[in-house]
């Protein structure tokens, strides 16, 4: 009998941890690995080529390398938010185009969440900071929110110099979320009306890749 009522207690026990553990959001890791297939492959986007993948399940690596931070955002803030809305695995990949003065590098990624709400979460947080002046003090960059038909629920916005030039550099960024999965991509180019364009494409062809991804 005393030997049950210790087998009871241990299942009473296991089973409370797992209730704790299911409340704070304890779901499983997903590799990085098995998220590559999600990201949007280099061939989708003309003249562009795979320069490197990463690993971004690290909340510290993923702050510091997979998303663009406002200067005044310590990548703590980051790695709280991230920690916050359960992190489970992300991954990430640089796709360039030219060399020299005439290279071009974005950086695409996809992480994988607890729920739905979460990815949400985290979605607004990185547009509220992509939504920021970039830059210490006063800043040349004005962000503009751009609207994207054909990508539910995206958040793109484009910082532009005031009174830009064509030539004159800008910064992109963009999300969308598709069930638990957070998806982004961000990069730096000029400010013409080509480059916004073909942007808004690639971020359409991105949702309708991982659109086509298993659950």
């Amino acid at each position: 009998m005393a030997a049950a009522g210790r087998f009871a207690g241990v299942v009473g026990f296991a089973a409370a941890l797992v209730f704790v553990l299911s409340a704070c959001g304890g779901g499983s890791k997903v590799s990085a690995t098995s998220l590559e297939p999600r990201l949007l492959p280099a061939s989708s986007l003309p003249g562009f080529n795979s320069v490197a993948t990463r690993n971004w399940s690290n909340p510290v690596d993923l702050a510091s390398q997979g998303i663009a931070l406002p200067q005044p955002t310590y990548p703590s803030e980051a790695v709280k938010e991230f920690q916050t809305t359960h992190l489970r695995g992300a991954a990430g990949e640089v796709l360039r185009r030219g060399v020299g003065l005439d290279q071009t590098d974005i950086v695409i990624g996809v992480a994988a969440l607890d729920s739905a709400s979460d990815a949400a979460k985290a979605q607004s947080w990185m547009h509220s900071q992509d939504l920021q002046e970039p830059c210490f003090g006063v800043c040349i960059f004005s962000p503009r929110v751009v609207k994207l038909a054909g990508v539910p629920g995206s958040a793109v916005v484009v910082q532009y110099l005031a009174r830009a030039r064509p030539s004159d550099p800008a910064n992109y960024r963009a999300e969308f979320t598709i069930g638990r999965y957070l998806y982004w991509a961000w990069f730096s180019g000029d400010s013409r009306a080509k480059t916004k364009s073909e942007f808004k494409a690639g971020i359409a062809r991105y949702y309708q890749h991982a659109k086509q991804q298993k659950s």
